[in-house]
């Protein structure tokens, strides 16, 4: 047994933990959670350095209620995709008409590789209407019926119809092993991570849809950011190896604010950048295909990574930080990314809107080079 002397020691680093931790301040937190409140959140969590910062529900929701975190499911997806490729099942860059040998005679098809269908690079048109659409059919299948309406690298086409093709590689390349889709991302993700999905949205097959099929609360939520932030660790158990994960993230010059189904901030501070709201340019009509210049938030930090979901679920997270924060919303557009970050990061430290402040953040060394403009030269 400990001496009561040294009891007292620990009890007090622990206490002090928080602050020795904490960059956010308190008053940017609460100015954060009233803007949330007046804009149509729900909730908002926070964890710094491994300490709970700041936990609210509010405006009819109740801690513990699960709710549709939409297109923040692509997420999951998107680090299955290189955990699958670390177990050797598939490459990011094998094309898809290897599998989908469906696709081999169409000219615009056959050289779209894995990883295009994930950074939304491959020119399919979205399959929103074929996907989201009632219909009896399977809508992992379906999606091999989809034309590619650009060629591949040119735009940023966003829809569920890359990720039903990813899922149907998936699914192809795991039968031999007898095993769905959804069991391969139980075993090798959610339950690893102690992730419990409370239920998923599902076609008519009861194909869980991929790109926006997750019901969860915040905290289950919470604990994939815990893993990305740690470099692919979860407790004592490597995931996913840190220099696999970071793929996760490599933005591409059409759209420097997107990865492999992650939206990144690299691009802040730079010159031409802009700030783009991530669900309104989505309900655009016809969808933006050039994203060239977009950001998240030029006054958040460049190692922004987010989770993004439609009605404002959002999963940010800041390595550098060691930083998590989940948010919760409800249909509405008063809500804006950038305005919510810049009052939670105000006072933290983060770079103005120049180049010169954004190549002086320090990155943690997990992701060290990573977040930088498409292109650029690497971060020192």
């Amino acid at each position: 047994m400990l001496p009561f002397r040294c009891l007292v020691v620990v009890v007090t680093m622990l206490s002090t933990s928080s602050s020795l931790h904490a960059q956010l301040s308190a008053d940017s937190i609460a100015k954060a959670q009233q803007y949330s409140a007046r804009n149509n959140g729900r909730a908002m969590i926070i964890q710094e350095g491994g300490d709970l910062r700041f936990e609210k529900y509010y405006n009819g929701y109740s801690k513990g209620e699960p709710l549709h975190i939409y297109s923040g499911t692509k997420s999951f997806f998107g680090v299955l995709a290189v955990i699958a490729e670390e177990d050797g099942l598939l490459s990011l860059e094998e094309r898809v008409a290897e599998t989908v040998t469906e696709w081999r005679d169409d000219p615009k098809k056959n050289q779209i590789t894995i990883r295009e269908t994930l950074n939304f690079t491959s020119g399919l048109e979205t399959g929103f209407e074929e996907i989201y659409g009632r219909g009896s059919e399977d809508k992992i299948s379906r999606a091999v019926g989809l034309d590619a309406t650009r060629e591949r690298g040119e735009s940023f086409i966003y829809g569920p119809g890359n990720m039903n093709i990813f899922c149907e590689v998936l699914r192809r390349k795991l039968k031999p092993k007898r095993l769905s889709y959804e069991e391969y991302l139980g075993r090798k993700l959610l339950r690893p991570l102690d992730i419990q999905v409370s239920r998923w949205r599902e076609d008519a097959h009861g194909n869980p849809v991929p790109s926006a099929g997750m019901y969860m609360t915040g905290q289950e939520w919470l604990k994939f950011g815990e893993m990305i932030n740690a470099g692919g660790r979860f407790g004592m158990k490597q995931i996913v190896k840190t220099e696999n994960l970071r793929k996760c993230f490599e933005a591409t010059s059409i759209n420097p604010a997107f990865g492999l189904c992650f939206w990144v901030n690299g691009y802040a501070g730079q010159p031409g950048a802009r700030e783009v709201d991530v669900e309104e340019e989505l309900e655009i009509d016809p969808l933006p295909e050039d994203w060239r210049g977009a950001v998240i938030c030029n006054n958040a930090p460049r190692d922004l990574i987010v989770s993004l979901g439609s009605t404002f679920q959002r999963l940010y997270l800041v390595p550098s930080m060691d930083l998590i924060v989940v948010h919760h919303g409800k249909p509405g557009h008063e809500f804006r990314d950038f305005d919510f970050l810049e009052i939670l990061f105000e006072g933290a430290g983060v770079q103005e809107k120049t180049a010169e402040a954004a190549e002086s953040r320090s990155i943690r060394p997990i992701f060290k080079k990573l977040f930088r403009p498409p292109g650029s030269t690497p971060q020192e």
